[in-house]
């Protein structure tokens, strides 16, 4: 029987009592103490409510966000992973409209703020718990079915995922063996949202490893990645993660010296085959491309380096949209996903669920072996076993008798103007081809041309218009990224992309 989180973490409170577990700005805890704390939450959330009950965390994360989400699961609830309010509070105000949870954990510091949002948002709740406040307790609770639901995770788009407790432990699993956490050398620094791949990729797949990790405020790191950084250094060992986008804005202090990371994960959008964090010697093949969704509990694989997001094996094809069979090597389709790691479906979409979750491959069928494929809605290829991502089917365009993908001209748009931010690039269609480029620059720009004539060059496409702001003036989603969805909403409206 595959145990849950919370057993595995049970497990290392007794094997490494003393060893630091969880650690943030404020405070650490050990395995033993983790445990306790997780366990007395556990058994305050059994005395009013019961199993399935859905639970938000809406705490900054850190040390109390994961006793929190972890208590969760070990009262059988289901957790809805978000944040504190303050940061997006659309976003934050739209999952928890959908999500409707019975009961809210957050801290006593945030209490205020929350029933604020809940206010506004006219959502009721049973009970509001303060995580740090709730008192000391011992208590045997039955352990969560396997099978069962874990948790409801929101997509940057507000679109719910529903992980179970088997799902968390088997990406868990594949991604420590994949960064070697159980080495006892290696300690994850994590600043990615935890509502989304930070959650499997800086607490389930730790809690499963027995490794430590550190936490830091995703805000803060965003306008100073020095804090990151920093941390980087001070941490021999340490495995990370972050999305090209912000991996070639980020400022490298001098001195900095980043020889003993392990790994820095490429990670949420088609890596930019370029050096990263260029003078902080940082390793070459520290900087892995990887990728991953919440479609799929986390990350489907993780490459040996930047050039490839790794070998996936039988659990990836690449499916031709048409037919819906597998496409030889080298042949662009859509990324198909299959195994224990892939969620059940989305939140009371059931439409959307049979369609994205439970896609047949025609092979498998005329092999008499059929079996459930995740649609993950990316286009990429497979060569040597190797995968490659090139970004979203919904941002691939015709262009005559060629296939286009956005990202593509958005890479060769920032290689030849690099006036602009890197990662601040969006390109997007609006007849036929015709596409309009959106982008940030440190100062004035002049540089219109140069783009036009790289983006005729590269994909013989003309380019309508240029708008290039001051940093910061492209609406970004929750985990970081540009939101290319609401650039182009807004410029088809005539209005500017964000004030």
């Amino acid at each position: 029987m595959t145990q849950s989180l919370p057993q595995f973490l049970a497990t290392w409170a007794r094997r490494e009592p003393d060893a630091v577990a969880v650690s943030d700005a404020t405070r650490s805890l050990t395995w033993a103490e983790l445990d306790r704390r997780v366990t007395a939450v556990a058994a305050w959330l059994r005395r009013f409510s019961f199993d399935g009950v859905r639970a938000a965390i809406l705490a900054d994360e850190g040390v109390d966000w994961v006793v929190g989400f972890l208590a969760t699961l070990r009262a059988g609830l289901v957790a809805v992973p978000a944040f504190a309010p303050g940061r997006d509070d659309a976003w934050l105000t739209a999952t928890i409209t959908d999500a409707a949870p019975e009961i809210v954990l957050t801290t006593g510091e945030k209490l205020l703020d929350v029933r604020a949002l809940l206010d506004t948002a006219g959502v009721e709740v049973w009970r509001i718990v303060a995580i740090d406040s709730v008192p000391a307790e011992e208590s045997g609770l039955a352990e969560p079915d396997p099978a069962g639901d874990a948790c409801l995770c929101y997509t940057s788009d507000s679109v719910g995922v529903v992980l179970t407790h088997a799902g968390l432990v088997d990406s868990a699993a594949r991604t420590a063996e994949a960064l070697r956490l159980g080495d006892r050398a290696a300690v994850v620094v994590n600043w990615l949202p935890l509502c989304q791949l930070g959650l499997p990729l800086a607490v389930a797949a730790p809690v499963f490893a027995g490794c430590p990790v550190v936490h830091l405020p995703p805000e803060e790191v965003r306008e100073r990645p020095e804090i990151w950084l920093r941390a980087l250094e001070a941490h021999p060992g340490a495995v990370t993660a972050a999305a090209n986008s912000f991996l070639a804005r980020c400022p490298v202090p001098e001195g900095l010296d980043l020889s003993g990371v392990r790994a820095l994960l490429d990670v949420g959008e088609p890596a930019r085959y370029r050096a990263v964090l260029p003078g902080s010697g940082l390793r070459p093949d520290a900087h892995r491309a990887a990728y991953g969704l919440l479609e799929a509990t986390g990350l489907v694989s993780v490459g040996d380096g930047p050039m490839s997001s790794g070998r996936p094996g039988r659990s990836v094809v690449i499916a031709d949209l048409r037919t819906r069979r597998s496409l030889p090597a080298g042949v662009v389709g859509e990324i198909w996903v299959t195994g224990p790691t892939v969620a059940r479906g989305y939140w009371r979409r059931p439409a959307a669920s049979a369609e994205t979750f439970c896609a047949l491959l025609r092979d498998d069928a005329e092999a008499g072996e059929p079996g459930w494929w995740l649609r993950t809605g990316d286009a990429g290829f497979l060569s040597g076993g190797e995968l490659t991502v090139l970004g979203r089917l919904a941002n691939r365009f015709r262009a005559g008798d060629a296939e286009i993908q956005a990202e593509t001209v958005e890479a060769t748009v920032e290689r030849v103007v690099p006036e602009l931010l890197p990662g601040s690039v969006i390109v997007f269609p609006v007849a036929e081809g015709e596409v309009v480029v959106l982008a940030e620059s440190d100062g004035p720009f002049a540089g219109a041309v140069a783009i036009e004539q790289a983006v005729a060059d590269g994909f013989e496409l003309r380019v309508r218009d240029v708008h290039v702001g001051s940093p910061g003036w492209l609406p970004r989603t929750v985990a970081g990224k540009p939101a290319r969805g609401a650039c182009r909403d807004a410029y088809l409206a005539g209005i500017p992309a964000a004030p």
